[in-house]
């Protein structure tokens, strides 16, 4: 099981240069206490990956159990 904290804040006095807010984040994977900072969407996505391995795909392998 992966475990995952994820922090995420807007830094109001920053701007994007296209006027955009910049929001940065860190997300920390809790068993192996490895921690990242990202600035984007796809950055979290890759750490999380690089700690889980590709997860497209799996999620069709899982199924409810009543």
């Amino acid at each position: 099981m992966n475990t995952f904290v994820v922090r995420i804040w807007w830094e109001p006095d920053l701007t994007r240069p296209d006027g955009r807010p910049l929001w940065r984040g860190q997300v920390q994977h809790v068993s192996s206490e490895r921690a990242f900072a990202f600035q984007s969407l796809t950055e979290l996505l890759r750490f999380i990956q690089s700690q889980t391995g590709d997860l497209e795909g799996k999620a069709d392998s899982y199924t409810e159990k009543a």
